[in-house]
């Protein structure tokens, strides 16, 4: 008679033993390549809106499209946006998401607004991840006494933000006017609790990507800014910015470019500061109550 023999138990446990190695190894290689895989996608979405927000303006004697104004349709009136306005320059509407990006930002918020009171139009996308240095496209609805800004006011355009993972914030709701944050979406630790003590900071890191002017595309390291820290027996709360369809977002700090130690790809650089040649001032259109240029 023939003996059948099978795995012995020590032998299973050996063979689950180099699998699960063999996994442990594999699944950081795995969401490396995946993280990367993500963020290509996301860069070649920010060039294809650079060049859709170029063409535009070529177009329109050398301005760049405006942010929110209101327009009226047979249905009513309803806001325009800087991404609708690009909508006959883009093949496709869904070069204004990353796929990095769990919950983008809702537009139809934008109705809740109390400056506006009024929907998008519908043939505006209703979610997006990618965002404009909101300098370079004025907002008629709280400025409209301002002109668009043309190119001819960039006098570097290489080192001017374009494009960039972030979020849309409400900032002043009465007003409307908006405001962009940082979002680095292509790290391995961007998940954050509602509130981080300072020195957990470290534990939280990301990157993100951005557009300039010029056309070229650079990845950035941010760092997340603490915003909860413990006073003795107090607990001194710093509160997040409020996104405009409701959401708290923690606030991120840009490593490295002459947005250096900042939260968005805001303004744009104007000149050298004079008593310190290494940093750079920042301008953006006048308006009340607002410095022409800054530190």
């Amino acid at each position: 008679m023939w003996r059948l023999r099978g795995f012995t138990l020590i032998e299973l446990l050996t063979v689950i033993a180099i699998v699960a190695v063999l996994a442990a190894i594999l699944l950081p290689v795995f969401a490396t390549a995946r993280h990367a895989s993500k963020a290509s996608v996301c860069a070649s979405n920010l060039r294809q809106l650079s060049k859709a927000t170029l063409l535009y303006a070529q177009d329109h004697e050398e301005y760049f499209p405006l942010a929110f104004y209101r327009v009226q349709r047979n249905e009513g009136p309803c806001i325009r946006t800087v991404w609708g306005c690009l909508r006959p320059y883009l093949g496709d509407y869904r070069v204004v998401l990353c796929p990095a990006d769990p919950q983008p930002i809702d537009l139809r918020a934008l109705r809740n607004a109390r400056a506006t009171g009024i929907p998008p139009c519908i043939d505006e996308p209703t979610h997006v991840s990618l965002m404009l240095n909101w300098c370079l496209a004025v907002n008629s609805f709280s400025h409209p006494e301002i002109p668009p800004v043309s190119i001819a006011r960039l006098p570097y355009p290489a080192s001017t933000g374009f494009w960039f993972d972030g979020w849309l914030g409400a900032e002043s709701r009465p007003q409307f006017e908006p405001l962009s944050g940082v979002d680095p979406r292509h790290g391995h630790r961007t998940q954050v609790p509602a509130q981080v003590f300072q020195g957990q900071e470290r534990h939280y890191h990301g990157r993100g990507q951005a557009s300039f002017v010029d056309g070229h595309i650079r990845a950035f390291q941010a760092r997340l800014r603490y915003d909860a820290a413990r006073l003795g027996d107090t607990l001194e709360v710093i509160a997040r910015p409020e996104t405009i369809d409701g959401r708290a977002m923690p606030v991120w700090l840009i490593q490295g470019g002459v947005y250096h130690n900042r939260t968005s790809f805001f303004g744009w650089p104007s000149r050298p500061k004079p008593e310190q040649p290494n940093r750079w001032l920042f301008a953006c259109y006048p308006r009340p109550n607002y410095c022409e240029e800054w530190d």
